[in-house]
Parts: structure tokens; C-alpha cells; sequence
């Protein structure tokens, strides 16, 4: 049977597939996304300690494929100290959380200069997993209980979509230079400037859309800045990948890869949003 006569009978190339996956799981998924943060409480804060625990699990199994395996347990209680903190306790409590988590890191490192310990790696990884992937994503919840909170979430989501669009349709367009070729080869500074540009764009339209508080300079300067830092974010998760040799961190979304795979341009705008929402607002 030729290949003609095997695609007739029904079976999907691997690529055709792979996109059918992917537009599948976002229909499913961006209207139960919109629900959870439309509703709320208890809602919003069951949904992000779940993403969140599989999430840092991700990350600990992407360390393990190179590294020592991460002390899970120290990761995870740290996690549901900063969830806890967020959701029952005041806005104090998240910077307090970092910093002790900070100092859990540096104070392993003490030891480990002291004396050779064999936990002292796997401890302070799970440390640094909870410092780098709960306490960041814990902001979702911050934000959405401001006042105007879903829709500050909606301008987060967009803006992140805007600068993540643009850059590659950009970069497909008119990329030449490459941004950063040992970590991600395929960005390129032609498509960083179309994604700030994108993010500015519809950042400030959502904004007036949605009627957020908030002058028109301020948001510009926080769609500019959210869209670098989520370029970030999506490098830092690459450069991990590659040092690990993986491809995804994942398979919790079919044809997405993993929670991280999905999320790594959004763990470090949702606090940035929430602290300059919050001064901008004061």
C-alpha cells in the first residue's frame, strides 16, 4: 500500500496529528481556564495548587535526568507553605516565604562548604524548585483577589499571548539575527522586538477594553516589561531542556508537552504584574 492509500485509509501523519492534539486540548482547555478565574474563590486557588504540584514535579524530574534527584518532600512542603500563605494568610506572607527559602538554599550551601553532606544538593534544589516554580505561580491567586482581579489575570494571559505570537510570526517573517542560538536557535532579535511590540499593543487595548485602573504610560511600561520578562522565562525553561536533553517537561497536555512546557513565559509575569498593579493602584 502506498503512502497515498495509508493517509486515505485514515491514519494522520505524526504532524498533522500533533496539531490536531493541540487544538483539541486548547478547545478543552481555554474554557475551563476562563471559568476558574471568572469564579474565583475556592475555585481559582484548587486549580493553581494543583498546576502548581505538577508543575514543581516537572521540574524536579528535569533536574533528575541530569543531576541528583531534588529532596521532593522539602519542595513540596515549601509549596504548600507558600499556597497556604497566599490563600489563608496576608500579602506579607510571600516575600517572607521567598526570602526563608532563599535563606534554606544559602544555608545548605554553608554546610555543603563545611563538609561534604549527601543532602545537602537534593535539599537545596528542592529548596530552589519551590522558590522557582510555587512561589511565583502562588500570585495568580494574589492577583485575582485584588480588586478588578480577573480582569488584571485576563491582561496578564493576553499580554504573555501577545508577546509569545509576535515574536514568532515575526521571527518567521524577517528573523535574522539569533537572540540567544545556544539556547533556543529559533529566536531571533527581529522577533523579540515584534513580541514587545505585539504585547504593548494589545496589553494597553485590553486595558482600556477592560476599563483597568491605571494611567496609559504606567501600562505601557508593564506590557514592555511583561513581555521581556516572559521572553525570559521561556529561555530559562529552554536552557534547562537542553541541558537535560529533553524536549518536553511533560505529557499532562497532549500535544503541548507538559504544565511547564505551557507556563514557563508566565511563572515570573504573574508576580511582576501583582506587585506593579498593587504600587500602581495604591
Amino acid at each position: 500500500m502506498g503512502q497515498g492509500e495509508h493517509q486515505a485509509g485514515g491514519t494522520l501523519p505524526p504532524k498533522s496529528r500533533n496539531l490536531l492534539l493541540r487544538v483539541l486540548t486548547a478547545a478543552i482547555s481555554l474554557p475551563i481556564i476562563f471559568a476558574v478565574i471568572w469564579i474565583g474563590e475556592p475555585v481559582i486557588s484548587i486549580a493553581v495548587a494543583a498546576v502548581v504540584v505538577v508543575g514543581i514535579l516537572e521540574f524536579y524530574f528535569l533536574l533528575s535526568m541530569r543531576w541528583r534527584s531534588p529532596a521532593t518532600l522539602v519542595g513540596l512542603f515549601f509549596t504548600a507553605l507558600f499556597l497556604v500563605g497566599v490563600v489563608f494568610l496576608d500579602q506579607v506572607w510571600p516575600p517572607v516565604l521567598a526570602a526563608a527559602s532563599v535563606a534554606l538554599c544559602l544555608g545548605v550551601l554553608y554546610l555543603k562548604q563545611r563538609q561534604q553532606l549527601s543532602f545537602v544538593g537534593p535539599v537545596m534544589w528542592g529548596g530552589l524548585g519551590a522558590l522557582l516554580i510555587a512561589w511565583p505561580l502562588a500570585h495568580f491567586v494574589l492577583l485575582r483577589d485584588l480588586p478588578e482581579g480577573r480582569y488584571w489575570v485576563f491582561y496578564t494571559l493576553i499580554t504573555v499571548f501577545a508577546a509569545d505570537a509576535g515574536a514568532y510570526f515575526v521571527g518567521k517573517a524577517v528573523g535574522q539575527r539569533q537572540l540567544a542560538p545556544r539556547i533556543s536557535p529559533n529566536k531571533t532579535i527581529e522577533g523579540a522586538g515584534g513580541g514587545v511590540a505585539a504585547a504593548v499593543v494589545l496589553g494597553t487595548l485590553s486595558h482600556y477594553v477592560m476599563d483597568l485602573p491605571g494611567a496609559l504610560t504606567p501600562i505601557v511600561v508593564l506590557s514592555c516589561i511583561t513581555a521581556l520578562v516572559s521572553m525570559l522565562g521561556d529561555l530559562a525553561e529552554s536552557y534547562l531542556k537542553r541541558r537535560v536533553r529533553a524536549k518536553e517537561s511533560g505529557k499532562v497536555l497532549p500535544g503541548h508537552g507538559g504544565v511547564l512546557d505551557r507556563l514557563d513565559s508566565v511563572v515570573f509575569t504573574v508576580p511582576l504584574v501583582y506587585y506593579y498593579v498593587t504600587w500602581l493602584t495604591s
